[in-house]
């Protein structure tokens, strides 16, 4: 999504039944349940069994050693011979609520949900407190997404019988299924207190904890688990989960191969791998994984949703539709895939209709779905709306980092900055801007008086942030402290010209290189809330970075004019452009084009054009005709002080939202910046000025996609601006072919 690395919040992200292993009843509850009914089974299998076998030999028809063989079946995981004793037991004896729920059990186990309901109703008809029976309903309650329902069944079995553990675990569990967190922690402790060596309230403990945003108590719960239970599968899941979200890729990559180890057939544990493996950017891999998880059961819904994002996280759209209308055959209301049906009629620009689908996925329960419709409101123009639809995701789910990250762009978009720099916090949680947070011993710097201490002050995303924020160096440096500032080597440079590190009080550092010694630390892209910034009191000392005078002497005599000035005396306007940005970054298909686009530019007579230029991009200058002559002015720089220094020779730089953008307006430079219709959130809406770089334009789309309008009205501009330097060259562009008199005398403007 454009703006900012705004994110939709797909599957496998923090929905609450998708990227870890929910604790849900019927997963591990039905096991107790068995357990209880025969004095733990679980050890002394065979033992037991040969009981019930003897018994049964003196007498075929004991309905008590026939629910209890049916339960040794099912603890052996024969669901069918299972289903076979019971049924024998209550025919043998109809009046036995044991039998009916043992029946239940079987049934559950095999999937047949109804089976099992009249099985339960009929041991509650016989006993209407019957703690077994209204337990197993509970589950099945559970698993239709009943959690109401299932409350209630659960709290009926405590009523009877308060020790029963399995029944405090269900209903914590079916508290977590409706967020209920707090009291789902409380019910898991309850469980505890009567079996303090119960793997299962831990890892559902664990499950709270980590949507609770405690992440750091839920890894513990997990560990605690596990050392009770090693072979726990699940409790590998959801740690490999949490690491995976914390940024420790290597742990979280040998826990989740833990448990497809343990358990080759969970599912869940290949779409972890796959999960983790498109977030390293290693297709192949994640293909494989996403390939085990479809072998193991081709119908499952949730690994064609798995598959359906991976195909569009490759920008295979077609690809994409096919898994999904897959998953929608199968449920058509399945929450994650009416949020991902939303998700691609985004991507084709169906806005309405995305909008409509995300309703639908609000509907069902889908807590991101709010956000995403924000989103898609952001982009039909609808502001006011897509504010609420982000308010109203965060409502739902007030620790949902994407959901909050979401809402502080908007929040900053819409001018609203007290807010949204304090909710920009959340994108430390949010892995599509932070797949791995810095995380340091020193403490986070909040504005306090720094008494002589040293902070660092280090970069974070992209080299144009760096070079906006660092303007907040010298009033870090003002509450008595010394500055380190730690930014990316191209940049590095290009900061020593700030005068605060010029002064002495402030250095500069490298990421990735060793660091001096720190007391304190703060992101650049935090500071702006440490100092409470308003857009009348964004801080402007001037133009704050500057190219070394002597090496833009030497680009001005490596870069000369080749057009003649109109007038004697004066030089030929230079003008810089750069036309793509970092094509790894999210949006760069909406902010970023290819430099045919500027043929109509280009091609404007009297102006001597100098590429700024960097990355692949700049190898599109070969596609230009030879009719157009451009300099190709950076693409060989070694950082952005060379850039600057040619920069520091021109009269105009046009460009699209990229890093030069940043590094014109920081340098005082006259700087036309071209923005898709829905430009990132640091230049707000509908201006086209900026506080940041007060020698900036904003020029917009007029509508989606519309390069040729801005184009349009960037020559009419630049004719205004070519005017105010050379007054007579007005007379040769009016009658320029192709340039007729309709088009520019609408488009003419006063000049910068």
């Amino acid at each position: 999504m454009q703006g900012g690395c705004t994110g939709f919040a797909p599957a496998f992200r923090a929905a609450l039944l998708k990227n870890a292993h929910t604790p849900m009843a019927g997963q591990e509850t039905a096991t107790d349940t068995a357990q209880d009914l025969t004095g733990r089974l679980t050890g002394r299998l065979t033992e037991v069994a040969l009981g019930y076998q003897r018994t049964l030999l003196d007498n075929p028809r004991d309905p008590r050693a026939l629910a209890g063989m049916s339960l040794v079946a099912l603890a052996s995981g024969q669901a069918a011979a299972a289903i076979k004793m019971a049924s024998a037991a209550v025919e043998v004896a109809p009046a036995m609520g044991a039998a009916w729920v043992t029946l239940g059990q079987a049934s559950k186990a095999a999937g047949r949900a109804e089976d099992a309901e009249r099985a339960y109703m009929q041991a509650i008809r016989l006993d209407g407190m019957n703690e077994l029976a209204r337990l197993g309903l509970g589950e099945l309650r559970l698993a239709a997404r009943r959690p109401d329902d299932a409350i209630r069944e659960f709290e009926l079995a405590l009523r009877r019988k308060p020790s029963l553990e399995a029944a405090h675990l269900a209903l914590g569990n079916a508290l977590s299924f409706t967020g209920r967190y707090e009291e789902a922690l409380e019910r898991y402790g309850q469980a505890l207190a009567i079996n303090p060596r119960l793997p299962e309230a831990e890892f559902a403990a664990g499950f709270a904890l980590a949507r609770l945003g405690r992440p750091k108590e839920a890894e513990a719960r997990y560990r605690h688990a596990l050392v009770q239970r090693p072979d726990f599968a699940a409790a590998w899941v959801n740690l490999g989960s949490l690491l995976r979200e914390q940024g420790r890729e290597a742990y979280a990559e040998a826990a989740l191969v833990r448990a497809v180890e343990l358990r080759p057939d969970m599912i869940v544990g290949w779409i972890n791998l796959g999960l983790l493996e498109r977030e390293r950017r290693n297709s192949a891999k994640a293909e494989v994984h996403l390939r085990k998880a479809f072998q193991l059961n081709p119908e499952q819904v949730e690994t064609h949703i798995a598959w359906c994002q991976f195909r569009a996280a490759e920008r295979d759209l077609a690809g994409a539709w096919g898994w999904l209308r897959w998953a929608l055959e199968r449920d058509p209301d399945q929450p994650e895939a009416v949020n991902m049906l939303g998700i691609l009629l985004h991507a084709e620009g169906r806005y309405a209709e995305a909008v409509n689908a995300f309703e639908r996925a609000e509907a069902l329960g889908h807590n991101a779905a709010p956000s995403n419709r924000g989103n898609t409101l952001l982009d039909m123009g609808r502001m006011d709306e897509a504010l609420a639809a982000h308010a109203e995701a965060v409502e739902r789910d007030p620790l949902h980092c994407g959901a909050r990250y979401n809402l502080a762009l908007t929040e900053l978009r819409l001018g609203d900055w007290e807010r949204g720099w304090a909710g920009y916090e959340a994108r430390f949680g949010f892995r599509e801007v932070h797949r791995g947070p810095r995380v340091f011993q020193q403490p986070r710097w909040q504005g306090e008086p720094l008494e002589g201490r040293r902070i660092l002050l280090h970069a974070e995303q992209g080299l144009g942030d760096t070079i906006q924020f660092c303007r907040y160096a010298t009033m870090v440096a003002a509450r008595g402290g010394t500055v380190i500032l730690q930014v990316q080597p191209p940049a590095e440079p290009l900061l020593r010209s700030l005068a605060v590190v010029r002064a002495g009080q402030a250095v500069t550092a490298v990421l990735g290189k060793d660091l001096p010694e720190f007391d304190l630390e703060c992101p650049l892209m935090s500071l702006p809330a440490v100092f409470e910034t308003t857009p009348d009191t964004v801080p402007w000392p001037g133009p704050y970075l500057a190219a070394d005078p002597a090496h833009a002497g030497e680009k001005r005599l490596r870069f000369p004019d080749v057009r003649p000035s109109p007038q004697p005396g004066q030089h030929s306007l230079r003008v810089g452009v750069a036309w793509a940005g970092n094509p790894r970054y999210k949006a760069d298909s909406q902010r970023s084009f290819h430099v045919k686009t500027l043929l109509p530019l280009l091609r404007l007579p009297g102006i001597n054009w100098i590429s700024l230029q960097k990355g692949p991009a700049a190898a599109q200058l070969s596609a230009l005709p030879g009719s157009v002559f451009i300099w190709d002015g950076s693409s060989r720089d070694r950082d952005l002080a060379e850039t600057a220094a040619l920069v520091a020779t021109l009269d105009l730089v046009i460009t699209t939202d990229t890093s030069i953008a940043h590094l014109a307006g920081a340098m005082g430079r006259k700087v036309w910046i071209l923005l898709p219709h829905l430009g990132d959130w640091r230049w707000m809406q509908q201006v086209e000025t900026t506080p940041w770089y007060p020698t900036a334009r904003l020029l917009r789309q007029p509508s989606p996609g519309d390069w040729a309008g801005v184009l349009d009205r960037v020559i009419g501009e630049l004719i205004g601006f070519h005017l105010a330097h050379f007054k007579p060259a007005f007379q040769r562009f009016a009658g320029t072919p192709g340039m007729g008199e309709s088009r520019n005398s609408r488009l003419i403007s006063p000049p910068l």
